[in-house]
């Protein structure tokens, strides 16, 4: 389906490499099975999409194909195991990455910045060829607020009710807005949070924890210096700093309070929640039984242009000439703050920030 997305160098590299998983595959066939899907993603990731795409659906989809950034930390390796090995291009260090954390949760903290500076600087040491120039000051976490109209970097964006007419925005009856922006593919490896408060127009704080697999890391030797933990861990962690922060509870929301909801980039956040808890033999949290799926608030209100997160970035001027968020890695909590700022796009503008999404839609 994504063939007419890939790059000549793209097929080159893909061919190349079956042959060796094809003899790995003589002598451990379900290892080999296991590991060629993520072996191939990232053999696919590493190259540039191929800008001759079609028309129509193929043309949007190929649109939303982000830049591999080969300088992120390995979320997968912080997790407790990078099944690509030594052949992922993205960096296994844990000092590295636990910088890049603490920078994110602490983002007006000039020794957290420091401190990802000095990690940079030893893989640098260590034979890594990361560009510190192409790093910083872009992957330094900003706090988010809401400005006025007139202190606001982002572009104005004309909705389709402005040019239908005036209407009434109504209400904004959710307070408390936790953004929400999950990693990994069958199970939950990354599970950063930003809170915001709409009515002050302020984060209220950042939560985050690398999340250990239930099933994924069977068999593999695991990266003793992961700072992961089980996921019914980071939940009961997640909810006591939910009542320090805005005095609410994950199984209280929903029910009890419904002036907080989770904000996600899409559906699948919330829903993978429902599908983690059931591998990790938990009830899901009734939390996660609604949600603002924002790429579906930015297409209703702005126009079907607006389908998907970079499309969206690429409205407010978030993305780089190559195709890169401005601010920070992705997958590694930056995400969450990238979709935090389209999130002030709309407080600043006005906009009523609705529940939209639901497990069963």
């Amino acid at each position: 389906p994504v063939s007419h997305m890939l790059s000549q160098k793209a097929w080159e590299r893909i061919l190349d490499f079956l042959p060796h998983a094809s003899a790995r595959a003589d002598s451990a066939p379900l290892q080999s099975a296991e590991r060629l899907g993520d072996q191939l993603q990232t053999l696919v990731q590493a190259v540039p999409v191929s800008k001759q795409v079609g028309r129509g659906k193929g043309k949007d989809c190929a649109k939303q194909v982000w830049a591999y950034n080969p300088t992120a930390p390995c979320v997968d390796f912080m997790a407790g195991n990078c099944r690509v090995g030594v052949r992922c291009m993205k960096q296994h260090s844990v000092p590295f990455a636990l910088a890049v954390r603490r920078q994110w949760l602490h983002p007006s903290d000039t020794a957290a910045k420091e401190s990802l500076k000095a990690a940079t600087e030893e893989l640098k040491l260590n034979g890594s060829t990361i560009d510190c120039s192409s790093l910083f000051p872009r992957v330094f976490s900003v706090e988010l607020k809401v400005a006025s109209d007139s202190s606001s970097d982002l572009p104005k964006l004309v909705s389709l009710s402005a040019t239908q007419g005036a209407q009434d925005m109504g209400t904004q009856k959710l307070r408390y807005l936790l953004v929400l922006d999950l990693a990994g593919k069958y199970e939950i490896t990354n599970f950063p949070v930003i809170a915001i408060d709409a009515v002050a127009g302020c984060e209220l704080g950042r939560f985050h924890h690398y999340v250990r697999p239930v099933h994924l890391v069977d068999g593999c030797a695991l990266n003793d210096s992961s700072p992961a933990i089980p996921f019914t861990a980071v939940l009961k962690e997640f909810d006591g700093w939910l009542r320090s922060k805005v005095g609410r509870s994950l199984d209280g929301l929903g029910h009890n309070w419904i002036d907080t909801a989770f904000v996600t980039g899409g559906d699948w956040d919330c829903k993978q929640v429902h599908t983690q808890c059931s591998i990790s033999g938990i009830a899901t949290p009734s939390a996660f039984s609604q949600w603002v799926n924002i790429t579906r608030v930015y297409s209703e209100l702005y126009g079907p242009r607006f389908r998907g997160m970079k499309n969206i970035l690429a409205k407010l001027r978030l993305l780089d000439s190559k195709d890169c968020p401005r601010f920070g890695f992705r997958h590694l909590g930056m995400d969450a703050e990238t979709i935090g700022r389209c999130l002030v796009h709309l407080l600043e503008n006005g906009v009523v920030v609705a529940i939209n999404g639901h497990p069963l839609e």
